[in-house]
């Protein structure tokens, strides 16, 4: 039986129990009155938004020199590392892996970009240095594509909330832009930035209209409400809802605690709290008394809408779940559900509390901060605004005016039940709330308007009367949503005389924040592996060949980082295999239950940090030959190497832990003798030591007696609220790694620094 169409004011009702067709056809008639070459404007104007976009964020993506979070590079680019180059590329895997935590979508994704980028190298003959550099910048420039189709996202959900091309949605696009959280953070490979660009087009895609109560609910309870889009052919289903669920599924599978906004959401499209209030007299008060009982109930979606919601989330929710399990099933080689085990081992086991806890205010005094910046009055304003505007009941008043309201209403209720949710996890993060962001700077974009525009928010100069409202066109009204914002802006009335003033300030400040994040603060973790890799492809790569009376050329360096774990990134920098590197380990008491057990536990760092010396002196260098392989190269050719032997045996030394226990058959080969790339064997002692300024004096007191000379140091930060990564970061090396000229210079540096 055919469906009949009803188009009211903003919406497309699409009846199945009618059989002749009931379209307004003056509403259709001023629905197509778009024309061809206004729809071709509007696309061509979209499409040169988001190149700008693209091409913004990749100079953005190129312009960070500084180094956030370890997860950026151990959740993401090295398990990409190892999927795109194998198990013997030197990729560190960390515990979260061998437990199955984390998803492996994202890592595919990358590992996708690497072989791409290392065949267009291998392609183009391009050497090691160009190649390096090559796969250094490569996820650089997917990440800014991700960041771009957020940025663009970010905007168009506004003008669904106040109108095509309106000022607001053009103020929420410059506020994205400019955010300088958006520019330190939107380009790095975390796994937040992924959720949040999915999040933000999912809502794009979301069926808003579904949360209004319907006029006339016996006519709508077999109907389907579809947005009317201008620029768009109506669709026979409401095949945007899939495409959002299909989204908000990859974001819960990235990070299981972003189904929180997809069940509020949901919530307010099937369910409005009805109030019912009933007067009591009571015999003890002679005074009457009103009893309110607010419940739930489902008088919003239409049966139709709630069938269709329950039978796609079903579907297509259950379709990337098994693309998700098939991946994992590639990467880890059984089958495993990664947002159960991440549930619980952060939650029912409270593991994450191992790596900090914070105040329960901690979202309120330092996330909302730090995500806003500059823009937080702005928000505040737009927090308050869309609570006490959720005026979508009166039935008198125009559609898209209450179909605005109502969304900034679940925005806000999003962007406030969000923090306060996470809020009871010990452990927090300002990315865990990244995701709400975009939400944020939709709900700010009216007072930031206001700001800029003294009298009106929107574009108009003169208010829309109400009665020429009810006769002009749907299409005209859905495109100008003007007339909801023609009040004077009280909130900024008292500033009225610094206005013009405000946004050169904001922008300024922006930029210092930006330039400061972004290029000065934590620059010395990544200039360090620069030099590293410098070092390595100058001294090791660039090698004469062998004479016939003498041995080859010794091709692998060892480093160690003396650091905090996860200080640096690892191979994604490093690049080289051949560059053999350990660091201190801080595995979490997985299998310590809660107790004084698992408080007393002191993980590798914890150990060094309490007394470096004890440390050095006793778990570093060889011990007896039963602690590494049973079949080493050459035993103990690093201590040789140290104490004058000038024959390569750190590169023996090192290479005895690589062709043997870095296996193909399992995921995680013999970690507790292999001490390379995150493994927990005993560490030798490398041919280069990294470390920070913090803890400098009592590691040379050290290894200043075993031929370790100060070799380079990079400035690093001017504070930090780790006081062991404070200060410079500096590098120690062997003085057979320098020649004479060097050599004589890093003497002089040993003389001159004050360590």
């Amino acid at each position: 039986m055919p469906a009949s169409r009803t188009v009211s004011e903003n919406s497309v009702q699409i009846d199945d129990n009618e059989s002749s067709p009931t379209t307004s056809k003056a509403d259709l008639d001023a629905a197509s009155t778009y024309s061809q070459s206004q729809r071709a404007n509007a696309a061509t104007s979209s499409r040169d938004i988001l190149v700008f976009l693209v091409a913004f964020r990749i100079l953005n993506a190129l312009c960070i020199k500084t180094f956030f979070q370890p997860d950026e590079y151990f959740q993401s680019l090295e398990p990409a590392w190892r999927i795109a180059f194998g198990p013997d590329s030197g990729a560190w895997i960390t515990w979260e892996w061998e437990h199955h935590l984390r998803s492996t979508i994202i890592p595919y994704i990358f590992a996708g970009g690497y072989r791409v980028a290392d065949f267009i190298a291998n392609y183009l003959g391009a050497g090691p240095f160009k190649r390096a550099e090559i796969l250094i910048v490569t996820p650089k420039i997917i990440q800014a594509h991700i960041a771009a189709c957020g940025d663009y996202f970010t905007w168009r959900l506004a003008e669904r909330v106040y109108g095509k091309r309106s000022l607001e949605a053009w103020i929420c696009l410059a506020l994205t832009v400019c955010s300088p959280w958006q520019w330190f953070c939107s380009t790095r490979t975390l796994s937040n930035c992924l959720e949040t660009t999915m999040t933000v087009i999912a809502m794009n895609y979301w069926p808003w209209e579904w949360s209004l109560r319907s006029v006339d609910e016996t006519t709508m309870a077999d109907s389907v409400r579809l947005e009317q889009d201008p620029e768009h052919t109506l669709p026979e289903r409401p095949l945007r809802l899939r495409r959002c669920l299909v989204l908000a599924a990859f974001a819960c599978i990235l990070r299981p605690t972003n189904i929180l906004i997809w069940i509020l959401v949901t919530y307010f499209a099937l369910f409005r709290v009805i109030k019912h209030e009933r007067m009591v007299a009571s015999r003890l008060i002679k005074i009457p008394l009103m009893i309110s009982v607010s419940i739930p109930r489902l008088v919003n979606a239409t049966r139709r809408e709630r069938w269709i919601l329950l039978w796609d989330a079903t579907l297509y929710g259950a379709g990337v779940l098994l693309l998700s399990v098939l991946c994992d099933w590639t990467f880890y080689h059984k089958l495993t559900f990664t947002p159960f085990n991440f549930l619980y081992f952060n939650i029912a086991k409270s593991l994450a509390v191992f790596y900090g806890r914070n105040d329960w205010h901690y979202y309120l005094t330092q996330g909302y901060p730090l995500l806003l910046t500059t823009f937080l009055p702005f928000a505040v304003l737009g927090i308050y605004e869309g609570l006490t505007d959720k005026d979508d009941t009166d039935d008198e008043k125009p559609e898209p005016e209450r179909l605005t309201s109502a969304i900034r209403y679940q925005l806000t209720s999003v962007c406030l039940t969000i923090p306060l949710a996470l809020s009871f996890i010990s452990h927090k993060e300002v990315r865990f709330i990244y995701p709400i962001l975009p939400l944020l700077h939709v709900l700010s974009s009216p007072s930031a308007a206001a700001c800029i525009r003294p009298s009106l928010i929107a574009v108009t100069a003169t208010p829309t009367p109400a009665s020429s409202l009810q006769s002009s066109p749907m299409s005209s009204r859905l495109m100008d949503r003007s007339y909801l914002y023609t009040k004077p802006y009280k909130p900024w009335s008292k500033l009225s005389a610094y206005r013009p003033t405000i946004l050169p300030t904001i922008l300024l400040l922006n930029l210092l924040i930006a330039m400061f994040t972004t290029q000065h603060h934590q620059r010395g973790v990544l200039s360090v592996l620069t030099y590293l890799r410098t070092e390595h492809e100058t001294k090791y790569l660039t090698q004469p060949p062998a004479l016939a009376h003498l041995p080859p050329a010794d091709t692998t360096m060892t480093v160690g980082f003396l650091m905090p774990c996860h200080s640096t990134p690892w191979r994604s920098h490093l690049i080289h295999p051949n560059i053999q590197a350990w660091s201190l380990g801080c595995e979490p008491p997985v299998h310590v239950p809660p107790g004084p057990e698992r408080e007393a536990y002191l993980d590798e760092a914890d150990r060094f940090f309490a007394d470096p010396q004890h440390f050095l002196q006793t778990e570093i260098g060889p011990a007896s030959t039963k602690s590494v392989n049973k079949q080493p190269r050459s035993g103990f050719g690093l201590a040789a190497a140290i104490f004058g032997n000038k024959q390569s045996a750190v590169t023996e030394a090192s290479s005895s832990y690589t062709d043997i226990d870095i296996g193909t058959s399992t995921l995680f080969p013999l970690r507790s003798i292999c001490p390379w790339n995150g493994g927990l064997g005993r560490k030798p002692w490398p041919e280069y030591l990294v470390f920070f300024e913090a803890s400098s004096k009592d590691i040379t007191e050290v290894i200043a007696p075993l031929g370790y000379i100060p070799c380079w140091r990079g400035w690093n930060s001017w504070f930090h609220d780790d006081w062991r990564r404070q200060g410079d970061v500096i590098v120690w090396c062997r003085k057979g790694n320098l020649d004479s000229k060097k050599l004589k210079l890093a003497e002089r540096r040993q003389e001159g620094w004050k360590w």
